[in-house]
């Protein structure tokens, strides 16, 4: 099985539901041609680089899975059938560091809660105190 990372843009006009169904069904094809969805987002409106169908705003989709190549040609089928599907690309990980980024071991994760420490509690505390209008004005003699 390979790796994948699949970029969806979306008609900007459609609802929260029909988005979630287009995505629903593309996972659908590649669970059922034996695949699995590593990893899923929505990363919402954004301005397209250039006018698409008549569109200057789409809805990015980015979906990360693993699956036999003969998945792809169905996925591509399923988007050029779709209307709300403005634009789609499927890019196979091959470098080592990609696919090792999509799957964390147990180890990494236990280490980097481990190293927030002082520094992240003083992190987040000059973060509320910005939030808060206070600003980060050390105070001292």
């Amino acid at each position: 099985m390979n790796y994948y990372e699949k970029i969806v843009i979306l008609d900007p006009n459609l609802d929260d539901g029909p988005v979630e169904e287009i995505v629903e069904k593309i996972k659908g094809v590649v669970i059922k041609h034996g695949g699995e969805i590593l990893k899923t987002e929505n990363w919402g409106r954004r301005k397209l680089a250039y006018i698409l169908n008549k569109q200057q705003k789409g809805n990015y989709i980015l979906l990360q899975f693993k699956s036999p190549p003969s998945t792809i040609s169905e996925l591509e089928k399923l988007c050029n059938v779709v209307d709300s599907v403005l634009k789609f690309m499927v890019v196979k990980l091959t470098k080592k560091k990609q696919i090792e980024a999509l799957m964390p071991s147990p180890a990494d994760t236990s280490s980097q809660t481990g190293q927030t420490g002082a520094a992240g509690d003083a992190a987040a505390a000059e973060e509320k105190a910005v939030e808060s209008g206070e600003g980060a004005i050390s105070q001292g003699g």
